[in-house]
């Protein structure tokens, strides 16, 4: 899909949890002002980090989406918090205390 119909198509069903939406949009606003013909291939969640994957890009490109995919390491996927966030479990996921203990 194009970089610019991204948020238009994940409106309602974004492909990772809501606390990463905000870091994910920014990436995409800011990948945009850089090349607005990019194409966006994937993103998801793996081994507790979002995954940004796309066709064609630059250096540049490529550092934001690193930066994004560190970032999301740091950041709650469900409440998108920054305190307390730890990676484990079966299926890794990054959570904060709070929405680690949610039934």
């Amino acid at each position: 899909m194009k970089i610019t119909e991204f948020k238009e198509v994940y409106k309602d069903r974004f492909p990772v949890g809501d606390g990463w939406r905000p870091l994910v949009e920014k990436l995409v606003d800011d990948i945009i002002e850089i090349d607005n013909t990019i194409e966006v291939s994937q993103v998801k969640e793996k081994y507790g980090e979002l995954r940004f994957y796309i066709s064609g890009g630059n250096d540049g490109i490529y550092n934001l989406i690193g930066k994004a995919e560190e970032e999301s390491s740091k950041t709650c996927e469900s409440c998108g918090i920054k305190e307390n966030v730890t990676t484990k479990g079966g299926w890794l996921l990054t959570l904060c205390d709070k929405c680690r203990k949610k039934p």
